[in-house]
């Protein structure tokens, strides 16, 4: 059975397709440190094994920021919110590691977006993403946040 999504849940509406920017390609990072990522693959889990076959780890935080000049602040934002306890998961700095999609064309446009995986297809899953700024499913996350702030919940991180 699957689970009720986001939108059904809160009754707010993702976009239909996001602004094809490449942000979630170029610094994806995963909600789960690595080694639990890998770990999860090993399990079978679909998403981790999926993320880690089309996903290749940057060589340093600065070559993260280099990849994606649009929003290079987005690394710094990541990094503090991680280390700063406003993420479900805890990390030291170093242990955060940054990713881009093998897919990516010259053009910055997906050479596989027919046949992406599912996870790519449903991205992004929660509206607890932390998005680069300009990506076009930002007002979803925002109004899942304020909607979640109407029902009482407090939210950890980033403001709406």
């Amino acid at each position: 059975m699957t689970p009720p999504s986001w939108e059904s849940i809160l009754g707010v509406a993702k976009p239909a397709g996001c602004n094809l920017k490449a942000a979630c390609c170029s610094v994806a990072v995963p909600s789960v440190p690595v080694w639990e990522l890998f770990s999860k693959a090993a399990q079978g889990d679909e998403t981790s094994r999926d993320f880690l076959s089309v996903f290749v780890p940057h060589a340093s935080h600065q070559a993260a920021r280099d990849f994606y000049p649009e929003d290079p602040s987005h690394i710094d934002r990541v990094l503090a919110m991680v280390t700063q306890q406003k993420t479900k998961t805890t990390l030291q700095a170093q242990q955060v590691v940054f990713y881009h999609c093998r897919n990516l064309g010259p053009d910055r446009r997906c050479q596989i977006y027919e046949d992406r995986p599912g996870f790519c297809r449903d991205y992004p899953a929660s509206p607890m993403a932390l998005l680069v700024k300009g990506c076009g499913y930002q007002s979803w996350v925002a109004a899942c946040k304020t909607r979640l702030a109407e029902l009482g919940y407090e939210i950890v991180g980033e403001a709406p």
